[in-house]
């Protein structure tokens, strides 16, 4: 697997790869990233398209944004939604530190064409004491790097974009929600077949499958179910459960959930 994807490499890349590695060994970093219950100071290196949904969907949320690129149509592209901006080269000397950047709470490095930038960026954020450091990576090799320079989380957005369509589309039964642990986790879930027209009492999933219903999605509305609620054809059920016992109801479905809405609107991290 590593032998293809560094025929992927530009021969340039794999020089800087190979330097990089030579000296970062010697580069300290923290045994643990510092994560908080309360974050919101963020900065956002690169409003590519990846970048600027991180911005926007954290600014979305409540948080402060410093979103930084150089070029000028990024960011005027985010400038009206996010708290502060700059037209920057993020590698220049300097730079980082005068916009404050070792203030934030968490600096998302969202450089993704740019091997060069990307680690430089990060190396100076590191230097710059910055608490919590997430950075974008498009390779294994890419990762190593950024991990032993300094980045504290490293993200594969377009593998999980991949890996999250194929699997809506193999089974538009159910949408993966949230792994909770390898063998729990709460998915968006089509009502089996043989569900329908019976109420949550009268199925005694608890005891039967160790499932938990946390809320019903019925058309427009959020059913919060009680035990004599009874679920219909076309509920979309946001359920809690092992994986191998929700994937094998999942194939009892003959219902689909809106799995078109969600990966026209939901997925849109590649460049």
């Amino acid at each position: 697997m590593k032998k293809e994807i560094k025929k992927q490499i530009e021969n340039d890349d794999l020089d800087l790869i190979a330097k990089i590695k030579s000296k970062a060994d010697y580069i300290s970093k923290d045994a643990s990233p510092k994560l908080q219950k309360k974050m919101d100071g963020f900065c956002v290196i690169g409003l590519g398209r990846f970048g600027r949904t991180v911005a926007l969907s954290l600014t979305n949320e409540g948080h402060e944004v410093l979103a930084i690129d150089n070029d000028e149509k990024n960011v005027h592209a985010v400038e009206k939604f996010v708290t502060g901006t700059a037209i920057a080269d993020a590698t220049a000397p300097g730079v980082l530190h005068n916009l404050g950047v070792q203030n934030f709470d968490c600096v998302v490095v969202c450089i993704g064409q740019d091997l060069q930038a990307s680690v430089v960026t990060t190396l100076l954020c590191k230097k710059l004491g910055v608490k919590l450091i997430v950075a974008r990576a498009s390779t294994d090799e890419q990762k190593e790097i950024l991990e032993k320079i300094g980045a504290d989380v490293v993200v594969f957005p377009e593998d999980y974009t991949a890996h999250k369509v194929a699997k809506m589309l193999s089974n538009p039964s159910m949408n993966d929600v949230i792994n909770l642990t390898e063998k729990f986790k709460i998915v968006e879930m089509a009502t089996p077949d043989d569900w329908t027209d019976k109420s949550i009492m009268e199925l005694d999933m608890r005891k039967k499958y160790h499932l938990t219903i946390i809320v019903i999605k019925r058309q427009d509305f959020i059913i919060y179910p009680e035990p004599e609620t009874e679920l219909r054809k076309g509920d979309v059920l946001v359920v809690a459960g092992e994986k191998k016992t929700l994937a094998d109801l999942s194939k009892k479905s003959s219902g689909v959930i809106d799995v078109l809405h969600a990966l026209s609107s939901g997925l849109r991290f590649e460049e």
